[in-house]
């Protein structure tokens, strides 16, 4: 299952979420790396829960006709 997960993950249904964690990804990245940051912390929880949902919601189907 991880691996259809993943490959959904980085499908084209499911780029618009994986973009927007990326993104996400290398802000906070950004942020952490910088002494003199004194913004607010963010984490990537929700855009994380964003691209999961895109992804298993792709690979289910994929799945049931595996295990018929």
């Amino acid at each position: 299952m991880p691996k259809l997960v993943e490959e959904c993950s980085n499908s084209k249904a499911c780029a618009p979420a994986k973009h927007h964690f990326d993104d996400c990804v290398e802000r906070v990245t950004r942020n952490s790396e910088d002494p003199d940051f004194k913004g607010p912390h963010e984490d990537c929880v929700e855009e994380f829960f964003h691209l999961q949902h895109c992804a298993t919601q792709c690979a289910a189907p994929k799945l049931w006709r595996e295990l018929k």
